[in-house]
């Protein structure tokens, strides 16, 4: 709807199994803050029923060509209408449960930028491979904040909001699962204001197949992060 307060966008790539219950979820949560909002859903070339499966819950699908989780989610966040836009993932692993705790913050101008963090005690078992949960992302939060003047703590996380007026200025490029770490390191250098705030990580549904490559990706989020510290001055 044109008038809405929020957005809430997820990106898509056949995900129909496990999107009918996100969606059941962001409505029951949505329409709980009694606000008028909407749901994009940025489908990424589906060849299954996700598109038509987001259409049935009433969300908006915007087609992305582009292949890759920055392309779909950027193409989503740049055809949101609210004033907040909520992200997360199809695959029923984020607490959609929580809008709340992401929107007020950025509504009431406290914040830019909301980051669910998913390291701590909520963070139910099986949730989060062993080398990711120990290693990876700590290692990569820990460079972001050495680098750059953001100190996050889970820098993977896929469930934030935005403002939605300040996105465009960011000027974000990465195609792939570095587009997490390029929006953080461009947000430290606007001086964007933010907050890091616990959340719980389920399982991801069952029939979920990962598109997460945990060392080729890993290595796309270090080589982003230093190459936009020490080689990129945009």
């Amino acid at each position: 709807m044109n008038g809405a307060i929020f957005s809430v966008v997820i990106p898509c790539l056949n995900e129909a199994p496990s999107l009918q219950g996100c969606l059941i979820e962001i409505r029951q949560a949505a329409d709980a803050l009694n606000l008028p909002y909407e749901i994009v859903v940025a489908d990424n070339n589906s060849t299954d029923d996700s598109a038509r499966i987001a259409r049935e819950y009433g969300a908006r699908v915007v087609s992305v060509a582009k292949r890759g989780y920055g392309s779909a989610l950027h193409a989503g966040i740049l055809a949101a209408r609210g004033q907040v836009v909520v992200f997360a993932d199809a695959d029923g692993s984020y607490p959609f449960c929580d809008l709340a705790r992401f929107i007020a913050p950025v509504l009431n101008n406290q914040a830019d930028m909301v980051l669910g963090n998913r390291l701590n005690n909520t963070l139910q078992k099986g949730a989060m491979p062993w080398l990711n949960r120990w290693f990876g992302t700590p290692f990569l939060s820990f460079v972001l904040r050495t680098l750059y003047p953001i100190a996050v703590y889970d820098c993977n996380g896929g469930m934030r909001a935005v403002k939605r007026s300040l996105y465009e200025d960011l000027h974000l490029k990465q195609p792939g699962m570095e587009f997490a770490s390029e929006m953080l390191l461009r947000a430290g250098k606007k001086n964007w204001r933010y907050v890091e705030i616990p959340i719980s990580l389920r399982p991801a549904h069952p029939s979920h197949k990962p598109h997460l490559r945990p060392f080729r990706d890993g290595f796309r989020h270090l080589f982003t992060l230093l190459k936009y510290r020490f080689f990129d001055e945009n």
